[in-house]
């Protein structure tokens, strides 16, 4: 089919329930099936045996070892990613191809997106890093992420998976979990899957201060579902749900409690269908976050409602066209002690089309795409982009990327009836009208050699941002009172580029030896200040080490340098992270595992006192799963 399979299937047997892909494919860069040496320069994998690797409960947990990403910790301990220095909104999140409502702007401090999919659901993770607005329109400046789901096979699978961890020396932070997954087929047209996560996490306490949470508590159930069905060959349905029902609490020592209660949902059906040589696809389904912070008494509510189309098909020769249209419907509002603060609701409306040509014997690959979007606010936005891949062999390439990308102000923003802010009486924060989309144009350039034991990669890239979203005092601005508060409004201030070197060192030595590493430099600015962007560490490394110990076990270290950083008017102190684990088969099926997360206890806020967020202390886990 088109791309992001759930139920894949050979070119010869259309009829079986499911059967399992013959090659691995890319389906995110382009929305059609491609190799992974056709993807462009700023294409990264996370395999199954990476999400195996760690205690993770969030995508946040996946995504902090790969090049050009940086996960930045935000209040109570919820981490966001930054790719190649874009803010964690400019991301856009999907789930097999759908996207994951975006509140990060909505909702500060949010990390909604990455904690709506149980983990044991996910077969791989494909991240983009540079905008790709040429095929998914807003939100896609920075990068795109889409975790791919385990689709069904044959015979029915499952796997169950229960584990522990504790923090210490740090008071707290005790955790359980418990994963469920299982799918295959029905009959002999119909295939399921079920996933669900259970997380009961208590809150990390502030070692210096009694009553302070530096971490937030969890209590979380997350769960994915499909039902597929082939009524005939060439013909696929699939009708899906996917929840999350998340508590937080936080002590705010003598301020009392944070509180806050997410529901977070997707629902909608997909339709696969070969008509003569165009494979295609039809989307319809709704994504819908509501949050209710207690202890502020406010209730937010922010709803996608997308049609999507696309199709496929190989013309001429070794030519491959892809194109597709949208269509987008997003509200947003906001109650305040029972009381509506704030709604509106804008249609998102666009239209694409992408061209793959294979020339030179395939040596070379030219791919050359546009997209038009029509908002509500906001006509005739036009982002392409152009990409070329040269094979100098079949293990080593050349790679060159262009794309112009652009993200809509967010619906609190864009309105001049917005009057809000963080609950300070002394602030006051309004929208503004007259905003302009955030633009950017985007280069990059890569080299890369992989031959199934070495691999090694070097990317350059630089993104020139314009238009940028930030808040100016216009009231107020020496001296403010609760009688007469600060007053400052969203308005385009701001020109930014980011720019830097990925680089990517990879060995496989026997079976299950392996040596990878990756180091990003990241130089940004601020082009009005002169100064560079905050929360951006100008450099980052990542180590994995991981070899067998005896028969049947494996062992992994990993390690994580995290450079200085600009925060406020003052730069960070750099620090390094160490992660041991460890993995042994008991009988077959049947693993036990255990480690150590942050195996020196680094605490940020010993290491400068610029940092004012905080992270997990030394955590050791054991944990058992059991596949059938």
């Amino acid at each position: 089919m088109l791309a992001f399979p759930a139920m894949a299937q050979t070119e010869d047997d259309h009829e079986t329930a499911s059967t399992p892909s013959i090659e691995p494919v890319v389906v995110t860069a382009t929305r059609s099936a491609i190799r992974k040496e056709e993807a462009p320069s700023g294409y990264t994998e996370v395999t199954r045996d990476d999400v195996e690797r760690k205690p993770a409960t969030s995508l946040a947990d996946l995504l902090g070892d790969l090049p050009g990403v940086a996960v930045d910790n935000e209040r109570d301990g919820r981490s966001q990613i930054r790719i190649r220095g874009f803010e964690p909104s400019q991301t856009l999140m999907l789930v097999n191809g759908r996207r994951i409502n975006n509140t990060d702007a909505l909702v500060g401090h949010s990390n909604f997106r990455l904690t709506q999919l149980p983990t044991a659901a996910i077969d791989r993770l494909e991240v983009v890093r540079g905008p790709l607005s040429s095929l998914y329109g807003a939100d896609a400046l920075g990068g795109v992420v889409n975790a791919i789901i385990r689709p069904p096979e044959d015979e029915w699978t499952g796997r169950v998976r229960t584990r522990v961890g504790v923090t210490d020396p740090r008071p707290g932070g005790e955790e359980r979990n418990l994963s469920l997954y299982t799918a295959g087929p029905l009959g002999e047209r119909t295939g399921a899957l079920l996933s669900l996560d259970f997380l009961d996490r208590n809150a990390s306490l502030n070692p210096d201060e009694d009553g302070l949470d530096e971490i937030e508590g969890r209590e979380a159930i997350t769960g994915y579902g499909s039902l597929f069905h082939r009524p005939a060959a060439g013909h696929e349905i699939e009708v899906f749900f996917n929840v999350a029902d998340d508590q937080r609490r936080a002590n705010l020592g003598e301020d009392g409690e944070r509180r806050l209660d997410l529901l977070r949902y997707s629902a909608g059906i997909r339709y696969d269908v070969e008509i003569g040589p165009w494979d295609a696809r039809f989307d319809a389904y709704r994504s819908r976050s509501e949050s209710e912070s207690r202890h502020v008494d406010r209730e937010d509510e922010h709803t996608d409602d997308v049609i999507d189309v696309s199709a496929s098909r190989h013309w001429g020769q070794g030519q491959e066209v892809t194109a597709g249209a949208d269509y987008r419907r997003e509200s947003f509002w906001r109650e305040r002690g029972g009381e509506r603060e704030f709604g509106d609701t804008v249609t998102h409306r666009g239209a694409f089309v992408q061209n793959r040509s294979y020339l030179l014997e395939d040596r070379l690959i030219v791919t050359l795409g546009t997209r038009f979007d029509d908002h509500t606010n906001y006509t005739g936005e036009i982002t392409p982009s152009a990409g070329v891949v040269y094979n100098f062999t079949d293990t080593t390439r050349v790679k060159a990327d262009y794309g112009r990308g652009f993200s809509a102000p967010d619906l609190r923003r864009s309105t001049d009836t917005f009057e809000g802010g963080p609950p300070i009486p002394t602030l006051v924060i309004i929208g503004n009208e007259d905003l302009e989309p955030e633009r950017s144009d985007s280069y990059s350039l890569g080299f890369e050699h992989d031959d199934g034991q070495r691999e090694f990669g070097v990317t350059l890239f630089r993104n020139e941002i314009e238009d940028l979203i930030n808040t100016r005092c216009i009231e107020n601005c020496d001296f403010r009172t609760p009688a007469n508060p600060e007053v400052r409004q969203y308005q385009n201030v701001d020109s930014a580029l980011t720019q830097g070197v990925e680089l990517e060192v990879g060995y496989r030595f026997g079976e299950s030896g392996i040596v990878r590493a990756n180091y990003t430099y990241l130089d940004t600015e601020d082009r009005d200040t002169g100064k560079t962007l905050e929360n951006r560490p100008r450099q980052r490394f990542n180590l994995l080490t991981e070899a067998a110990v005896w028969p049947g076990a494996t062992a992994n270290l990993r390690a994580e340098y995290i450079g200085s950083q600009r925060r406020g008017s003052e730069r960070t102190r750099d620090y390094t992270l160490f992660h041991l684990g460890m993995s042994q088969e008991l009988a077959d099926g049947f693993s036990v595992q255990a480690g150590i997360e942050n195996v020196t206890d680094q605490r940020l806020g010993d290491i400068d006192d610029a940092f004012s967020r905080e992270i997990r202390g030394r955590f050791y886990y054991v944990s058992a799963s059991w596949e059938f």
